[in-house]
């Protein structure tokens, strides 16, 4: 007789995002994205043998946002 296993996959949470997820996420234009490592307001892993690839990690994303979400709040208060 064969037993049969129930097997599950988790999905485990991205840490990471490529610059045009980061874009389509923030709903701005890679460009101010790349703008926005550069002006170390995201934070960016280079990833890959030659370290050309860069990837957003999705905490900064979080941060970046709710920084956001705080500095309009505390400008509608002024």
């Amino acid at each position: 007789m064969t037993e049969y296993r129930e097997t599950r996959v988790t999905e485990l949470p991205k840490l990471l995002v490529s610059v045009r997820k980061a874009a389509e996420i923030l709903d701005i234009s890679e460009r101010v994205v790349y703008e926005l490592c550069y002006a170390n307001e995201l934070e960016s892993v280079k990833v890959g043998p030659k370290k050309w690839i860069r990837r957003i990690t999705c905490e900064s994303l979080n941060k970046y946002v709710e920084k956001a979400r705080l500095d309009a709040y505390a400008l509608d208060s002024e």
